[in-house]
């Protein structure tokens, strides 16, 4: 009973991924305009993906005690992988990234800037024997059908763009829930400097 309560709840998990890729297929066709962090469809998509990464993923932990996360799994999965590792190389050169958490984060925004998020997926699920080091018989990951759910739709997100930055954000405290603005500053020497603020940072200045 506990099973089929267990994989009666990914179900409406996939779902609600599956609805949230719809809404952002909506949102650039109607809008015209890349994805940002303002969209509600986006914090929906990441919240619930992020689920599905962390169910019934195998406690790890480094040398030093500190607890893996799905960014370890991707690296194990894609760091041989020619051509799709530019992204695992590119999150290790943040260097306000201090969290497996943050930098998994910071993986899946790339991803989905390069439409490379349902690739990558995939490329991680045909390791099958990495897979299953990480996780657990009831994961997602390790049902075929379930599994393939997940990729099918992820694929939609091929056709939509998104402007949505891996730096500039603390993502190993959270998602972003809206967009970094442009505000030109004047400071006292003339020269005009473009910076990357919140809206609340910006109306702070005024």
């Amino acid at each position: 009973m506990a099973s089929s309560v267990g994989e009666s709840q990914l179900q409406r998990i996939i779902r609600d991924l599956q609805d949230a890729v719809t809404e952002l297929s909506k949102e650039y066709r109607e809008n015209g305009e890349p994805v940002t962090d303002d969209s509600t469809s986006l914090h929906k998509l990441c919240f619930k993906l992020e689920y599905l990464l962390q169910f019934d993923k195998k406690e790890r932990s480094t040398f030093l005690g500190n607890r893996k996360d799905y960014w370890d799994y991707f690296c194990d999965c894609l760091a041989k992988v020619k051509g799709a590792n530019d992204g695992i190389r590119f999150v290790k050169s943040i260097p306000e990234l201090k969290t497996s958490l943050g930098k998994g984060r910071a993986f899946i925004r790339y991803s989905l800037v390069h439409q490379r998020l349902a690739d990558t997926l995939q490329q991680c699920l045909m390791n099958k024997s990495i897979t299953s080091e990480w996780y657990s018989a009831r994961s997602p990951f390790l049902s075929v059908h379930m599994s393939s759910e997940l990729v099918n739709s992820l694929y939609e997100l091929n056709d939509v763009q998104f402007d949505i930055a891996s730096r500039g954000h603390d993502l190993d405290a959270a998602w972003p829930t809206f967009a970094r603005c442009s505000q030109t500053i004047l400071p006292k020497n003339g020269t005009a400097v473009v910076v990357q603020m919140t809206p609340t940072e910006i109306l702070l200045l005024h």
